[in-house]
């Protein structure tokens, strides 16, 4: 699509903007690439659960790679306190800031965002921002503590705080020294926030080469310019969604602590160009690990919206965010106070993603589909070899099965919209650690629900431990309700974590668990399909025989 530059400034015309556009594009791939090739552990490096942005001066997002809807549509919130935390006037090119702490911005604290500061001819211009779900951050548990009913327990919390690169990181420098100190696989964790930094140094270099071949003071108005291009696209994409008060309401697993279902509830008030949503109603924060902070609930509720636009190729910049205004109660799952757990945020950040696609998604039609899965199913495997003192800890993101849309099957074997994080390659894991093997990856048959067009399958995998003590644990849902189907069709199949021992002995595991297996123990994670869409009896024959030659249907 053409650039309409209405209101830019002289020196960002539509050639030159449009040069520009793909110049700050390009930085945030190649951030994303370098980071990815450099990161240590398997949830970087296989699993891609990263994101990386350039923000302008101030913070705001002016470009960002297509990595983790859940963590790159909130970068803007983690450094939303900077100009609070630090007199911006003093910073250096030595300084850097560290933050995980979800109740100033965060995610959850595995999620580590790094922000390093851009000078062009000594004027600060920008800011290389990446976050990274690191695989270890402490707390009472490898990877995962499960049972957690505070943050305290659930790792290192670091406010947004700054400190100099060449004195407090590398060794024996006072920063990474805390960071090591503090968790359990040092060189994974190290060696990721090593590829963070990369990540930012090429946004430095890259963006200084763009100074010197457009000109700062270009660089600078096209960082507006397109912030404001962006706004008035995604203006005009609501602008063409019918006005009116679109309500929906989801539920989440709440019954491994004794809640029952949860709700998530939410209004969605659609005037012209703007849009508000507000969550009153949804239920109150749980003493589990399952409350989703702030900043995870606006970053689904906008990727949410952004999927229903019309827009295609819509810049991913903070312009696209300011006709969204999102509330919700504090002191709810959707905005827990502290020291709430939050490390499954993702749970509750997935029903408010699914909330607004079912809300508005009635009024676009040709661009909603039948509720997935949606749901990322986390799962450690994690051993301490005592005779060492060496840990070795794997974190697993698992996806399930996609809804169906009216052109096509849901696809199978995804992680839910909101993570898009990859299944990590069985022979990445197991020549990485030798503590369990995966002796079963498969589709799980059956697990699409029916319909015209069918809902996508999910997985079905299964670790054997090599050891004795090995630590695991996780979290899910839907595992007693499947994704409902959409006019007439099937509801997918649910999911389910099921330990079988060495003597035979079979148990079933709540949503959230924390368990030890032993040498020949095994637990077999099962993931969701995708809810249909349209009556099952119009499923095309030749579509029904392939499900049955490729033994995807149900029994």
């Amino acid at each position: 699509m053409a650039l309409d530059t209405t209101d830019t400034t002289d020196a960002t015309d539509t050639t030159r903007l449009g040069l520009l556009r793909a110049a700050f594009s390009s930085i945030t791939r190649e951030m994303a690439t370098d980071l990815r090739r450099a990161a240590f552990s398997s949830i970087v490096r296989e699993a891609r659960d990263y994101s990386v942005a350039l923000t302008d001066a101030r913070g705001e997002v002016i470009d960002q790679a297509e990595c983790i809807p859940i963590m790159t549509a909130g970068i803007s919130y983690a450094i939303r306190g900077l100009a609070g935390a630090v007199d911006l006037t003093t910073l250096t090119e030595d300084d850097a800031l560290l933050m995980n702490d979800p109740f100033s911005g965060g995610q959850h604290l595995q999620d580590i965002y790094l922000f390093t500061p851009v000078f062009a001819d000594g004027e600060l211009i920008a800011f290389a921002a990446s976050v990274a779900h690191h695989v270890d951050i402490g707390g009472g548990s490898p990877g995962l503590n499960a049972t957690a009913t505070e943050i305290y327990q659930e790792g290192l919390r670091l406010p947004l705080s700054r400190f100099s690169v060449s004195r407090d990181w590398g060794p024996g420098g006072f920063v990474q020294e805390i960071i090591r100190a503090n968790v359990r696989v040092p060189e994974l964790v190290i060696g990721d926030l090593n590829a963070q930094f990369a990540a930012n140094r090429t946004a430095t270099t890259r963006l200084l080469e763009a100074t010197r071949r457009f000109g700062t003071a270009d660089c600078l108005a096209a960082m507006d310019a397109l912030k404001d291009y962006a706004e008035r696209r995604t203006r005009a994409a609501l602008s063409r969604i019918p006005d009116g008060v679109y309500e929906s309401v989801q539920t989440l697993d709440g019954s491994a602590w004794d809640s029952g279902s949860v709700e998530v509830r939410v209004r969605i008030t659609l005037e012209g160009d703007r849009v508000h949503l507000d969550f009153t109603g949804t239920g109150d924060q749980i003493t589990g690990n399952v409350n989703c902070p702030f900043a995870s609930t606006v970053s689904a509720a906008v990727s949410a919206i952004r999927c229903l636009l019309d827009e295609p190729d819509l810049p991913f910049n903070e312009g696209c965010n300011r006709p969204v205004t999102v509330h919700a109660p504090y002191g709810s799952i959707l905005n827990p106070r502290p020291p709430a757990a939050v490390r499954s945020r993702l749970t509750p950040a997935s029903r408010v993603f699914n909330a607004v696609i079912q809300a508005l998604g009635a009024q676009v039609p040709e661009r909603a589909a039948a509720t997935g899965f949606d749901t990322t199913t986390a799962v450690t495997v994690s051993h301490l070899d005592r005779s060492d003192s060496s840990y070795q800890v794997v974190l697993e993101i698992l996806g399930g099965g996609w809804g169906g849309c009216d052109a096509h099957d849901g696809a199978d074997a995804l992680d839910n919209p909101v993570s898009n994080c990859a299944n990590a390659p069985v022979e990445a894991l197991e020549s990485d650690y030798s503590h369990f093997q995966i002796v079963e990856y498969a589709l799980h048959e059956g697990s699409g629900g029916t319909g015209k067009q069918r809902g996508g399958l999910g997985i079905r995998r299964t670790y054997q431990a090599l050891a004795d003590d090995v630590d695991i644990a996780g979290y899910a849902d839907r595992h007693h309700e499947g994704a409902p189907g959409l006019h007439g069709a099937g509801p997918g199949g649910t999911g389910a974590f099921t330990v079988t021992r060495t003597d035979g002995s079979v148990e079933q595991l709540p949503v959230v668990f924390h368990q030890k297996l032993h040498r020949g123990d095994r637990i077999t994670v099962v993931t969701g399909g995708g809810g249909g869409v349209g009556d099952p009896a119009r499923r095309h024959p030749d579509a029904v025989a392939a499900d049955t030659r490729d033994e995807l249907s149900r029994p």
